[in-house]
């Protein structure tokens, strides 16, 4: 087997930033613990702040210092949104906590090589925020190991940043092992076993056989929420569109593109809403004509309605839920080029924009209806379906006889001096219960060159014509 191991060497910090948008980017921030300084960012190292000083301290050096408290549960919380964005890659995703989640890629050669495994993967976690060192090796804990200490080779990894600590090691064992003079993992691996057992205990040892792959190593993979709904919350107001579209939208719709990857679905619906504080909100429901699944789509139409969207005048939370969802069907393509499928992507494209720009009666759809009568059978609908739906119905609908593309509200009298029927009778009689009149209906040719349908009355009772033709649409 294969392995993939990804480490968030700033997990503690980026869980609190990476879900904002900081238009300050050289903001000096620090994570603490224990009211010492347990994580810093470059600009905050930059100034001098070192790991361990105290926040005093800390603010002395840089007085716009920025400090969060390290949460545990919000970095486990983050960890498990990565891995779950990660499941596009493989079907074997663990969590490796605190701070790494491995991949088992064998079965995914078929799909990516090992270079757009590695390129893909941690250009994806940095497009979401966060800081990623990857790493490839025959067992899981080998490839966390390497990712952990940013080594290519196992055997020369320091001891001190392989993430012991993590692997049930007491620091003590560490540190006498530094004693000894040994700093690398292939020293340590390179020492009898048994001896290792008697002096440093068990643990050890099964660590170093689970690095070599002598121990059988049973990982638990994530479990994929059913539902996406994401809520993030602000550093900082935000008072800007595009400053939304930029940073906390466009994380959103990566999270969304992800899960719906995952889950093989496509996205036809979703909401977002803008939250000031808990009274003052704006939703911004966005539709799509067919489903879509990557994260442009997503934000070109947002974008369309956010111009025109009232917001709260600053934004502090943003949220993003999937209301409507269908299973993904990738679409066919030709063996040699063709237009045909581009220009029904363009005409979809272009539908979603125009409802997004002028509103969902901008564009609407004839459905056909139940009713027999023509005023009847027919409706205008705004939920627009793309051309696969229709693809089904066309059959039936050419086999039918011609009907105009425009039918005239209400029916009016016309002299038949001026039309040349040119085709019919159909006729067409609704509502026969009622013993109601029943319609003869012909296509013909106006005097003024247009094409007609026209019907005259017929009664059942006399079996006679009326006299009157009356005109009910024209054909294009």
């Amino acid at each position: 087997m294969l392995w993939l191991a990804l480490y968030f060497p700033q997990l503690p910090l980026e869980a609190f930033t990476a879900s904002s948008y900081i238009a300050q980017t050289q903001i000096p921030q620090v994570v603490l613990e224990q009211n010492r300084v347990h994580l810093a960012n470059n600009t905050a190292i930059s100034a001098g702040i070192v790991p361990g000083c105290s926040l005093a301290t800390a603010h002395s050096i840089a007085p716009s210092l920025q400090h969060f408290r390290r949460d545990s549960d919000k970095e486990y919380a983050a960890l498990k949104h990565l891995a779950e964005s990660l499941y596009a890659f493989s079907s074997l995703v663990s969590l490796e906590t605190p701070d790494s989640i491995v991949l088992e890629i064998q079965g995914s050669s078929k799909l990516f090589t090992q270079t757009a495994l590695l390129t893909q993967t941690s250009s994806l976690c940095e497009n979401m925020g966060y800081t990623c060192i990857t790493a490839m090796a025959q067992t899981a804990t080998a490839a966390i190991t390497c990712a952990r200490s940013q080594s290519q080779h196992l055997h020369k990894a320091p001891l001190s940043c392989c993430g012991l600590e993590h692997q049930n090691i007491k620091t003590q064992v560490i540190e006498q092992l530094a004693n000894m003079g040994l700093h690398t993992l292939g020293a340590l691996i390179k020492l009898p076993r048994d001896e290792i057992a008697q002096r440093f205990g068990n643990e050890l040892t099964v660590y170093l056989d689970k690095l070599e792959g002598k121990r059988q190593e049973p990982r638990k993979a994530i479990q994929l929420s059913q539902t996406f709904e994401r809520k993030l919350h602000l550093l900082q107001p935000i008072k800007n569109k595009q400053q939304l579209l930029d940073g906390p939208m466009l994380r959103l719709s990566l999270e969304l593109q992800q899960w719906l990857i995952a889950h093989q679905l496509g996205c036809q619906a979703l909401t977002w809403r803008f939250i000031e504080y808990a009274a003052a909100a704006s939703s911004l429901r966005v539709r799509f004509t067919q489903s879509r699944q990557q994260h442009q789509e997503f934000l070109s139409i947002s974008r369309l309605q956010l111009e025109q969207a009232t917001l709260p005048s600053e934004v502090l939370s943003i949220e993003l839920k999937l209301t409507l969802s269908a299973p993904w069907l990738s679409q066919a393509k030709d063996l040699f080029a063709s237009s045909t499928s581009n220009n029904n992507q363009r005409i979809e494209e272009l539908i979603d924009a125009l409802t997004a720009r002028l509103g969902p009666q901008a564009c609407q759809q004839i459905h056909s209806g139940s009713r027999h009568t023509p005023e009847h059978a027919w409706q205008f609908n705004t939920r627009l379906q793309s051309n696969n739906r229709k693809a089904a119905t066309e059959t039936t609908i050419t086999d039918a006889p011609s009907r105009p593309l425009w039918l005239l509200p209400k029916p009016h009298p016309i002299k038949a001096s001026a039309l040349q029927l040119l085709q019919g009778p159909e006729r067409i009689q609704s509502e026969w219960w009622l013993q109601s009149e029943a319609r003869d209906y012909y296509i013909a040719r106006h005097s003024n060159g247009a094409m007609c349908w026209v019907y005259q009355c017929y009664s059942a009772a006399s079996e006679q014509h009326s006299d009157v033709f009356f005109l009910h649409g024209y054909f294009a």
